[in-house]
């Protein structure tokens, strides 16, 4: 198929059929993320290093 960049119906429902395969969701990839700890057990300078860290401005 080099050179030929057409796609025929059989192709594009082979792909179609193929996609979530390839491409899964990552709404439908499970996690057992969970906190450690809830924001009340964290001390005031461990919560201004974490709101430092993504970019959040200091807090007075």
């Amino acid at each position: 198929m080099q050179g030929d960049e057409s796609i025929t119906d059989r192709q594009f429902d082979a792909a179609k059929v193929a996609a979530p395969y390839m491409h899964p969701k990552l709404s439908g990839l499970a996690t057992d993320a969970l906190p450690r700890r809830s924001a009340d057990a964290f001390t005031d300078e461990e919560l201004a290093a974490l709101a430092q860290e993504n970019g959040a401005p200091p807090q007075p």
